[in-house]
C-alpha cells in the first residue's frame, strides 16, 4: 500500500467524519467526492465511517426521509416528496446510483431494506400504494415499480386528468435479482430468492426462489433445478 493511498485514505475518512458538521459538513462531502474519483470510485466513502455518502448533486426534498448507516446516494438521484407523500427510509449500506428517481404522493411511501443495489435510471414510485423492497436486493438499471395505474375509460376526459387506482402495494422480499428493464406493477409480491429476467413485467405474485421471465412474467423454474433443454421446450432441431 503505497503513502499516497494512505494519505488519501485518511484524508478522506476525515473530511467524511466532519460530513454531517454543521455549516461546513456539505464542503467536506464535496471535498471528499473530488479526492476519490468519479462515479462508483466514490463508493469507497460511504465505508470509511458510519455516515452516509450523499453528493452534493442529488436532489433531496423530503420531510420524512430516513438515511441509514453507510448509504451511497450518487450524483443525479432525486428522492422527491409531495405534499402528501408519506415517508422514504432507506436502510442501512443502500446504494442509489445516478439518475435513479424516488417519488412519493398521495399516502405513498417508499422503503428499501439493507445493502440493496438500485442501478442507474430506476424510478419507485409510491403513490396511494406503497413500495416496499427487502434487503440485498440486486436491481438492475431502468427497473421500474409502480404501486398505481391511471383510469382511462372515461372518454370525455383527459387520461392524465383520470383519477389514479391501485391494487395494493408492491412488495419485494430479500436476496431478489430483477435484471435490465424490469417493470413491477401494482398489487404484486415477488417472494424472498426470486430472479426476474431482463424485459419482464411483473402483473402478479412470485413465489420464492423462482427465476421468471416474459411479458407478462412467468416462472419457468425454481432456483436450483437444472434449465429446461431445448428439446423439453419444444425447441429442438428435430
Amino acid at each position: 500500500m503505497s503513502i499516497g493511498f494512505k494519505v488519501r485514505r485518511s484524508v478522506t475518512t476525515m473530511l467524511m467524519r466532519l460530513s454531517a458538521a454543521p455549516v461546513v459538513g456539505g464542503i467536506c462531502m464535496r471535498l471528499a467526492g473530488a479526492f476519490r474519483g468519479p462515479y462508483k470510485d466514490r463508493r469507497v466513502l460511504a465505508h470509511l465511517t458510519r455516515h452516509p455518502y450523499i453528493s452534493p448533486r442529488a436532489q433531496i426534498h423530503c420531510a420524512r426521509l430516513t438515511v441509514g448507516p453507510q448509504c451511497f446516494i450518487d450524483d443525479y438521484v432525486t428522492i422527491y416528496a409531495h405534499e402528501d407523500g408519506g415517508e422514504v427510509r432507506l436502510g442501512e449500506g443502500v446504494h442509489l446510483y445516478r439518475g435513479t428517481i424516488i417519488e412519493i404522493g398521495r399516502g405513498g411511501s417508499v422503503t428499501i431494506g439493507d445493502h440493496t443495489h438500485i442501478q442507474s435510471n430506476c424510478n419507485i414510485k409510491g403513490f396511494l400504494g406503497s413500495t416496499h423492497i427487502g434487503s440485498h436486493v440486486q436491481v438492475a438499471p431502468h427497473c421500474g415499480f409502480s404501486p398505481y395505474e391511471h383510469s382511462f375509460d372515461d372518454l370525455s376526459v383527459d387520461i392524465r386528468e383520470q383519477e389514479i387506482t391501485s391494487s395494493g402495494d408492491i412488495v419485494v422480499g430479500d436476496n431478489v435479482w430483477l435484471g435490465l428493464s424490469v417493470q413491477v406493477l401494482d398489487g404484486v409480491t415477488i417472494g424472498d430468492g426470486a430472479v426476474v429476467g431482463a424485459g419482464a413485467v411483473v402483473t402478479k405474485a412470485l413465489p420464492p426462489n423462482c427465476v421468471a421471465v416474459g411479458v407478462p412474467a412467468r416462472v419457468i423454474r425454481q432456483r436450483g433445478e437444472r434449465p429446461p433443454t431445448p428439446s423439453s421446450t419444444g425447441r429442438g432441431s428435430g
